[in-house]
């Protein structure tokens, strides 16, 4: 018996259509990066004649300009320790949650599932004056520990969501396995639950990190010390009053998003599996 053919290759214009519009979709999506590309070797005076051609030649010199101009060593490593922290702390908190509202019977577990979810709907941002009182009354205020807090919140609701769809999709016979060998809960859940997660576990961090490393508000308001500005903050260091240097700021924005498109097309996936998987399950 022959398999049923698809519409796509019964019918040739659908199938023309299909490629036309994710050709269309690829070059809505690479097209600001190659823009961006583009726009970088170009000198400051040829940009401003004709933004949107090619270069002339190709002015290498503008990376490392930019590097030292924007001192993208300092805010890429000051990024990396709040984003670091805020994770370290979101997926403590959040893997534990997630576990113990996937495994454990407790009166009231609905509830707070229910208020953690919530949570989700309330950005940080609209809750920008309490947070600054309670940073500064806790001598948090213009740190990284603080700022790491703030991101490790905001993100609690959508990855306990996600961890918790996951930890439930774990056989529980393992866990019954594990504990007749004597591992306890956090043994259980550090060595039986999160490996078998991975993909959902990848798949918050992923989200995450992303969301703290390209916040601006947060840490405009937050963050007092220039010293201390995380990568958003030191690209406003291009924005004068009177002009902008677009080539050297596309040259550091090139440097700064090149390695997260090669990390992301890596762990894509990876991001995907958990990312659907965690949700349904």
């Amino acid at each position: 018996m022959t398999r049923p053919r698809s519409a796509f290759h019964l019918n040739p214009v659908g199938t023309s259509l299909a490629y036309f519009g994710l050709g269309l979709a690829v070059l809505q999506a690479m097209g600001p990066v190659l823009w961006l590309l583009v726009g970088s070797l170009k000198a400051r005076p040829e940009f401003y004649a004709d933004p949107w051609g090619p270069p002339k030649a190709w002015l290498i010199q503008n990376y490392a300009d930019a590097f030292v101009t924007a001192r993208i060593g300092d805010y890429v490593l000051n990024s990396a320790i709040v984003v670091g922290l805020g994770l370290a702390i979101l997926l403590v908190c959040a893997a534990t949650t997630a576990y113990a509202l996937a495994r454990f019977a407790f009166p009231g577990r609905d509830l707070v599932l229910a208020v953690i979810l919530m949570t989700m709907m309330v950005p940080p941002d609209i809750l920008t004056v309490p947070l600054f009182l309670t940073l500064r009354s806790l001598g948090l205020l213009g740190s990284y520990l603080g700022l790491a807090l703030i991101y490790a919140v905001g993100g609690f609701g959508m990855s306990v969501f996600l961890l918790r769809g996951y930890f439930m999709g774990v056989p529980a016979e393992l866990e019954e396995a594990a504990r007749l060998d004597g591992a306890g809960t956090l043994h259980v859940l550090w060595h039986v639950i999160l490996p078998m997660s991975l993909p959902g576990f990848l798949s918050v961090v992923i989200i995450q990190a992303i969301g703290m490393w390209n916040d601006l508000y947060l840490a405009f308001v937050f963050i007092r010390d220039p010293d201390m500005a995380t990568v958003p903050l030191g690209l406003l260091n291009f924005f004068r009053r009177d002009s902008i240097n677009w080539p050297l700021l596309l040259a550091a924005l090139t440097i700064l998003t090149i390695p997260v498109l090669i990390i992301y097309a890596m762990a894509q996936r990876r991001f995907v599996e958990g990312f659907t998987s965690g949700a349904v399950k």
